[in-house]
């Protein structure tokens, strides 16, 4: 009976291991490693489009985290954007810009903040997510895996009082936050993305970068 209950309680903390990030050999802490299928279909709401998830890729990522310790995280994006995305977290991990974290929605804890993980109070980096824009009807460039967002509470969505995350501030002295001459936005600018903090409209969303590959107009138009 006691062999059994040490058995059980290995297991528990084995789960709880795998949920909060342990390090690994070379001293990275991994903060998540789903499967394919764990990370793209799974936590999912009723009305997600199978035709745009068998598109998605899931990336492995290396970042230095707030602890100053080098952590390995997941990104969900298009397949088109895979080279991207490794490139610009090559430039995050090279300048040791800190992230809090970089996990799947689909991942437990995020799942923990909302339903199917849809919570405008976090600060976890993530590309695709199953969604609409914030305020409208049609879909988010997140939800075609078209887009990325870093940091959000130290790089709000402001539009007039609607600040997201709530109370959230954007100091571009702060440790995390994205500016026109950071070295992060500089490279997915150079790759071609969009960076939110350069919208003059509406809204700027300092977290949000996105691109629409060439020739991809058409594609995107049908979902949006």
């Amino acid at each position: 009976m006691k062999v059994r209950r040490k058995i059980v309680l290995y297991a528990v903390l084995a789960v709880f291991a795998l949920q909060v990030g342990y390090a690994c050999k070379g001293g990275v802490v991994v903060d998540s490693h789903l499967t394919r299928d764990g990370a793209i279909y799974s936590n999912q709401p009723p009305d997600v489009m199978s035709c745009v998830q068998e598109n998605l890729a899931v990336l492995d990522v290396r970042y230095y985290g707030f602890d100053g310790q080098v952590h390995q995280g997941q990104v969900v994006v298009h397949e088109a954007l895979a080279a991207d995305i490794r490139q610009g977290f090559d430039v995050i991990l090279k300048t040791r810009f800190p992230v809090e974290s970089v996990l799947p929605i689909a991942h437990s804890l995020i799942q923990l903040k909302g339903p199917y993980g849809l919570s405008p109070d976090t600060n976890n980096t993530s590309g695709y997510v199953w969604r609409p824009v914030v305020g409208a009807q049609k879909l988010s460039m997140h939800a075609l895996g078209l887009a990325v967002d870093i940091n959000p509470r130290q790089n709000p969505y402001i539009r007039g009082d609607l600040i997201l995350p709530p109370k959230a501030i954007y100091e571009p002295s702060v440790p995390g936050t994205l500016t026109t001459d950071s070295p992060v936005v500089q490279a997915f600018k150079q790759l071609g993305w969009e960076w939110g903090g350069d919208w003059t409209g509406r809204c700027v969303d300092y977290m949000h970068f996105q691109k629409i590959p060439p020739g991809w107009e058409k594609w995107v138009g049908q979902y949006r």
